[in-house]
């Protein structure tokens, strides 16, 4: 038996034990706890509550990461240090600039619950920071977060719409930066997968402080780097074909669509798919002379070329990040303290991939052609040379004899203008000056912020404009050769073809929020030896959302952006009053309510609101329970952004089993949205038998209704097939085959979210030999029903396709889940030296069928993660890791539900880095 097998099951029985204690990270009884044996007992304000306490263990469950657990992690970046967090439950719980050809703009994004980003809040320092600037109007840029700086995160995982308003129907994250630094620290970082190829790490930080009587000043800048890494440095990634469980569905040079008669395509022309009526390369197969493959059946029964587009596809995108953050605390001679905070970062997310494909339905968006009065196909003359020596043998040998002596529509993967490269530079700014302090034994604290997102998006190689480029074929003295060796054409076509190259901005947007809040909190007249405890504040915030298009992206014309884009310029008020009163019953029982009103301009008000209670009927017992309302408000995105035709993302039809397909879509938002209304429940209980161990469980139930959705194109089509009513008027049928979609923002059904939150850690003293700590922290999704618009319903928890192959909702965007996601953590510590082992396990999951509609299931894994730290000196620590320590590689997934270019692995659930090791130092001056 391996090591890693071997430990893997040792692991598995201690989980499933019933000794084990859970948690990781801090509890928060020991948050409560950090401050000098001598030193006042401070209250503290804990995330999900107005008030604050000296207990921090509230009626609430609120998972906190430390500072020293998030450096043991060997986490790379913000987004990857979230992937560790349970309650994070689906797989693809953070979306990432990882998935190359989607346009995120270089977004990382995180998900509670599998709910999604837009109902995840997102706050630094207790306040929200602007929405990522070209995503969905609510989603917040995670990795705009200098990892460097946090000095803990705090997730509450319940939500808490009636304290924060709209988004925190899943919870929230609050990320808490360095607030009290003693002197400089430098921090420096290098890693690097042990495989071959990229996917490198580097990290710098410099953080400072100033500290007096008065002031506390903190300021932190910090550097980071990631390079590319693609599918040909890795095996199950590197090529498209793996049979039985899926093949590649590129569109290749050469295959023929059918005739082209007077400006239109003619009757038997094939309007789907890339295969068409197969290719004369692919019999017999020369498909490689050409850059391509073969597939030996395609819609027409004969075998074509298709475009391996693996090895050149970006698993992970080329970033730098640079950051920097300050803190600062002025006390005034009266007790009240002036503060404020800011943080600015620039993003750089260089994603590469395969050239750009081009083929009749990729221009039926494009109005440039009827305009110019161009051709939307690529088209080949009978009086062009190789129409008569390539093409008519073909269409001879397979009967095809009616095309002959047409013009044909060929498709080509376009390699004149190299592979495509996008470079998306995100800028994130936000500025908090405020004052808190106290009245009448009350205290107080009023704050404006400045919050901005900003994001250029650019081509550099790879793009050009449709129109053009057909032009140019189109024209019969040009004699194209789309069979030509190596697959770029030469001579006087080569220079013609260099005008319709485009490069250059194709997109700015921006995002801002202005804020003025304030808010009082005191105790009420002790009574029976109980104090009540107030919280009342308002907040007052203005939002605004710009997009400026370039003439070239708004037409529609450059290949590979997916069609129109229309600009948008919006902006909306949003007036909130909130309450919070915490009521001690009994000595050991306190109830808790909270309630907030907010208006928005654009569409009414909605009030929410939570009770919660905590009983503590002895010192080693807390029991706690919540219900609460929540609500998400569409967005400006949701509401105002044009409908336009494009082009839609990959998919699959199950009635005709083609793959790759791509046709038009009408997309948009819906200014006729509603809000999406939730239910929260949670009942749990913490026990601390000793002071060394502690055990949390809490149990979650989540409501969600009038879910405000996009679905994609492979849900609308094969729920369409499936005969799904909510989905019965979205597709449109030419001769079976799909022939255009209606995908836009519409509110389309619910869904219930249950599960089981396991929480704690132990910790052994022996003596002179060093010290044991033990931590768990898991949790298991019993529930993830959705529902359709039609009243469909999806079982989600552990699949990703019902039984018969149809995804199920939301699989496209969402990924996975997971049964059971969670993390052992063991740390020794004798001396200056710590080590830690952390067992990162999850559940299996059934991804999708393979081609024969076999199903494909994902086995449970455990991916190990190591560090070693050494204190050198009082100055110097030194430390190492590796991340996937013993290099598991991924289980191989069927045919793909998603519109993921990567091949051979699931990209919202593994690191395609594979083992990763780093070496870290910090100096303390």
């Amino acid at each position: 038996m391996s090591l890693e097998k071997s430990m893997s099951r040792s692991v598995f029985l201690i989980r499933a034990g019933s000794a084990v204690v859970a948690g990781a990270g801090l509890t928060q009884a020991a948050l409560a706890q950090q401050t000098d044996a001598g030193a006042p007992i401070a209250r503290v304000e804990v995330t999900g509550s107005s008030l604050k306490r000296v207990d921090a263990e509230t009626a609430l469950p609120v998972q906190l990461i430390g500072r020293a657990e998030i450096a043991r992690m060997g986490a790379t970046s913000t987004e990857d240090l979230l992937t560790m967090i349970s309650s994070l439950s689906s797989a693809g719980a953070t979306g990432g600039a990882t998935g190359a050809g989607t346009l995120t703009g270089g977004l990382a994004s995180v998900s509670l619950r599998g709910l999604g980003s837009s109902r995840t809040l997102v706050l630094v320092n207790g306040r929200r920071l602007a929405a990522f600037a070209g995503g969905d109007g609510a989603s917040v840029n995670v990795n705009a977060i200098p990892l460097g700086a946090i000095e803990r995160v705090e997730i509450l995982k319940d939500g808490a719409s009636g304290v924060y308003g709209s988004d925190a129907v899943a919870g929230v994250i609050n990320f808490i930066l360095s607030r009290r630094v003693d002197g400089v620290e430098v921090t420096g970082t290098l890693g690097s997968p042990t495989g071959h190829g990229g996917g490198q790490n580097r990290k710098a930080s410099v953080t400072g402080g100033i500290n007096t009587d008065r002031l506390n000043a903190v300021l932190s800048g910090a550097y980071e780097q990631d390079t590319a890494l693609f599918g040909r440095s890795r095996d199950y990634a590197a090529v498209a074909t793996r049979l039985p469980y899926y093949n590649g569905s590129g569109t290749g040079s050469g295959n023929i669509q059918g005739a082209w008669t007077a400006g239109k395509p003619g009757a038997d022309f094939v309007t789907s798919g890339a295969s068409g009526y197969g290719n004369p390369l692919a019999s017999p197969d020369r498909c490689s002379t050409i850059r391509m493959a073969m597939l030996p059946q395609g819609s027409r029964q004969t075998p074509f070329c298709y475009y391996n587009a693996a090895p050149d596809v970006g698993l992970t995108p080329d970033r730098e990040l640079l950051n920097l953050t300050g803190n600062v605390r002025y006390r005034l001679q009266d007790g009240a303290e002036l503060f404020g905070d800011v943080l600015l970062s620039q993003s750089k997310v260089t994603q590469t991939y395969q050239p750009s494909a081009a083929r009749a339905s990729f221009f039926a968006a494009d109005a440039q052609f009827a305009a110019q009065g161009v051709d939307p196909a690529l088209l080949l003359y009978p009086g062009n040379p190789v129409y008569g020596s390539v093409a008519v043998p073909f269409l001879q040998r397979y009967g095809f004899t009616s095309l002959i002596g047409r013009p044909l529509a060929i498709t080509n993967r376009v390699f004149d203008y190299g592979p495509r490269q996008t470079v998306d530079t995100a800028r994130q700014g936000r500025l908090v000056l405020g004052a808190r302090g106290s009245v009448a034994h009350q205290d107080y604290e009023v704050a404006v912020t400045h919050d901005e997102s900003r994001l250029t998006s650019a081509v550099t190689t790879g793009y050009f404009s449709q129109v053009a480029y057909a032009r140019i074929i189109n024209d019969p003295a040009n004699d194209w050769n789309p069979w030509i060796a190596g697959g770029v054409q030469t001579g006087a076509l080569a220079d013609k073809l260099k005008t319709a190259a485009f490069t250059g901005d194709y997109l700015h947007a921006t995002t801002t929020g202005d804020t003025l809040d304030a808010k009082i909190t005191g105790d009420f007249v002790k009574v029976g030896g109980l104090t009540p405890q107030y919280a009342a504040g308002l907040q007052s915030r203005r939002e605004r959302l710009a997009t400026d298009p370039s003439a070239a992206y708004r037409s529609g014309d450059i290949s590979g952006l997916g069609g129109s884009v229309v600009p948008i310029d919006r902006s909306r008020v949003v007036n909130s009053v909130f309450g919070e009163l915490n009521v001690p019953v009994l000595k050991t029982l306190e109830g808790n309510v909270t309630v907030r009103d907010d208006r928005y301009n654009d569409f009414g008000n909605t009030v929410n609101y939570k009770v919660s209670t905590r009983w503590h009927p002895v010192n080693a017992w807390l029991f706690r329970a919540s219900y609460g309302t929540g609500f998400r408000a569409p967005t400006l995105v949701d509401l105002w952004t044009p409908q336009t035709l494009r082009t839609s993302e990959l998919f699959n039809d199950p009635a005709t089993r083609q793959s790759g397909l791509q046709v038009n879509a009408l997309t948009g938002g819906n200014p006729a949205l509603t809000p999406e209304r939730s239910k929260q429940y949670s009942i749990g209980t913490m026990w601390q038998p000793t002071p060394a161990a502690s055990l949390g469980i809490d149990w979650f139930r989540i409501k969600v209704r009038d879910i405000i959705s996009t679905p994609s194109a492979q849900e609308i089509v094969a729920r369409f097939r499936a005969g799904d009513p909510a989905y019965a008027g979205l597709v449109t049928l030419r001769a079976n085959e799909v022939a255009s979609i209606v995908s836009i923002r519409s509110n389309n059904g619910d869904a219930t979210v249950q599960g089981v939150d396991l929480s704690g850690n132990y910790r052994a003293g022996f003596g002179s030999a060093g010290r044991l700590d033990l931590a768990l922290n898991s949790t298991y999704m019993s529930k993830f029903d959705q529902s359709s618009g039609g009243g469909r319903l999806s079982h989600k928890v552990g699949t990703m396709v019902e039984r018969d192959g149809t995804p199920v909702i939301g699989a496209q965007t969402g990924g996975v889940i997971l049964r059971w996601k969670g993390q052992v953590a063991a740390t020794w510590t004798a001396g200056p030296w710590a080590v830690t082992l952390i067992d990162n396990f999850r559940s299996g999951y059934e991804v999708g069928h393979d081609l024969n509609g076999n199903r494909v299931f994902i086995g449970r894994a455990s991916i190990f993660d190591a560090n070693v730290a050494w204190k050198a000196s009082r100055n110097l620590t030194l430390a190492a890791g590796a991340k996937n320590l013993f290099d598991r590689q991924p289980d191989t997934i069927g045919q793909a539900l998603t519109s993921q270019f990567q091949s051979g692995y699931d990209v919202s659930q593994y690191d395609p880095r594979g083992r990763f090791v780093y070496v870290t130092a910090t100096y303390r001056f």
